[in-house]
């Protein structure tokens, strides 16, 4: 008896122990079908300089389709708080996208949804920095002296008013001038009087001495 037992004993165990080894290969498959996010642009992490008008998911299988069901969602948030995606997600085989205006400078936050083609959901969250360029230095040192120019440009345009200062000193170069033309004039007359007044002298000294004799 002890003899019969053993060798019906061996076989099942053998079938039992191969049975548990076949389920779980079995329950392990559905799980090693899930898809997965292989990349994303802009990158996880990433800094971009200009608006790339859109986000963009590679999964490494097509999502699951279904009229029954939305398969595939991708929200795109400011670092202020508000969506910045809109409208629907384009699915191109395993590439998915939505427009999106990146304006606003500083972390944004993605968050998507999509149904692998095993059926089962998939989600996850990534972000990037968007920092737009700066304006360049040399462009801004060049701007102030042109505007100083226009300045100088305008003021050197304007009338200058003449201060009362300068007014009287005008006019007294003006009387120093006048006086200094009519001075050699004043002096000519002054010799010419003396002149005649010698000349008179002279003949009545002449007209007596001859009237004498």
């Amino acid at each position: 008896m002890s003899k019969r037992f053993t060798k019906t004993t061996v076989p099942a165990a053998l079938i039992a122990a191969l049975s548990l080894t076949l389920a779980a290969f079995i329950g392990a498959a559905p799980a090693q079908a899930h898809d997965s996010l292989l990349s994303t642009t802009p990158s996880d992490g990433e800094t971009v300089t200009e608006n790339p008008g859109e986000v963009t998911l590679t999964l490494s299988n097509p999502p699951l389709a279904s009229e029954s069901i939305e398969s595939s969602q991708i929200e795109v948030t400011a670092p202020d708080g508000h969506v910045v995606s809109s409208g629907d997600v384009t699915i191109d085989g395993a590439v998915l996208s939505i427009p999106a205006v990146i304006d606003h400078e500083g972390e944004h936050t993605v968050v998507w949804r999509s149904v692998s083609a095993d059926g089962h959901p998939i989600e996850g969250t990534f972000s990037f920095v968007y920092t737009p360029e700066k304006p360049a230095a040399e462009n801004q040192g060049a701007a102030a002296p042109s505007a100083a120019a226009e300045e100088s440009t305008a003021a050197a345009a304007q009338p200058q008013e003449t201060t009362p200062a300068a007014q009287e000193t005008g006019e007294a170069e003006a009387t120093t001038a006048t006086q200094t033309g009519d001075g050699p004039n004043t002096g000519a007359l002054i010799a010419g009087g003396a002149i005649l007044l010698a000349l008179i002298a002279a003949a009545f000294l002449v007209r007596r001495k001859l009237a004498k004799k």
